[in-house]
């Protein structure tokens, strides 16, 4: 972390460098990745991400890293000392209020670029909105019809993806009840569970109840299990946005796969 501060903080086209993620927030441990972002003079972002992989190299011994696509806004590098570090690279224009901005924590900011961004994007509150939960509606629906399709076809890692990704779908819609965002990209499992998990005794409950095998019947016995669930919060989130639950759709809908 040093060597990449001392790194970036030196070179001329360098504007700021902020830590999001766990270690911004502190509710980071031994595990946690370095969410490293700088900006940069406009022009010269396009050399930056075409450095990025060099540029990373510069901070320690690296084993390898993860991005495919060069053009990219960062690259996730793991080092040797089994340190993960994600580096963005953004233009000041990109610096906009977020509630992804609500906790980052400034390294170095000599034009005073972050201050007004991080002000206003603390005053950011999340809610979902209705677009955001006929979107979260929609995507759950689909993946209970492919869970159908995928044991029909006797592809059963296909069904487990598909069941995961339910599951997921149901946590998100718990942290939307709470006002909260998934602290991860979609999919994505980290901070759900374990210390840093926002979810309550009951929840973790039900999701760890929703775990199943490869047996055909107890992958369907586990989707039926979900379904009141989902039905529960897309009735509640629906009232709380203004868009109508359709409850009855929504069942017809479902009992074509289960």
């Amino acid at each position: 972390m040093g060597n990449a501060l001392k790194d970036l903080s030196a070179d001329p086209d360098v504007l700021a460098i902020y830590l999001a993620g766990s270690l911004a927030k502190g509710n980071y441990d031994n595990y946690s990745d370095i969410d490293l972002h700088t900006i940069v003079i406009p022009e010269r972002k396009a050399g930056f991400l075409k450095e990025k992989r060099n540029r990373a190299n510069n901070w320690g011994y690296v084993s390898f890293h993860e991005d495919y696509n060069p053009s990219s806004p960062y690259v996730v590098s793991h080092y040797e000392s089994f340190v993960k570090v994600d580096s963005w690279y953004h233009s000041p224009e990109e610096m906009v209020p977020s509630i992804w901005l609500k906790e980052v924590e400034v390294l170095y900011d000599p034009l005073n670029i972050m201050s007004h961004v991080i002000k206003e994007s603390a005053k950011q509150v999340y809610k979902p909105s209705p677009d955001e939960v006929d979107h979260w509606r929609g995507k759950l629906l689909a993946f209970v019809h492919e869970t159908y399709r995928a044991i029909m076809r006797e592809e059963i890692f296909h069904a487990l993806s598909n069941l995961d990704r339910i599951r997921w779908l149901i946590v998100s819609g718990w942290y939307m009840e709470m006002e909260e965002h998934v602290d991860g990209p979609y999919g994505v499992w980290t901070k759900i569970e374990g210390e840093r998990s926002k979810l309550d005794e009951k929840q973790l409950s039900l999701l760890e109840g929703w775990d199943c095998g490869r047996n055909t019947n107890e992958i369907m016995k586990t989707l039926r299990d979900m379904i009141p669930e989902f039905l529960r919060l897309n009735k509640y989130l629906c009232t709380q946005v203004g868009v109508e639950a359709n409850e009855d759709h929504i069942k017809r809908i479902m009992d074509m796969a289960i």
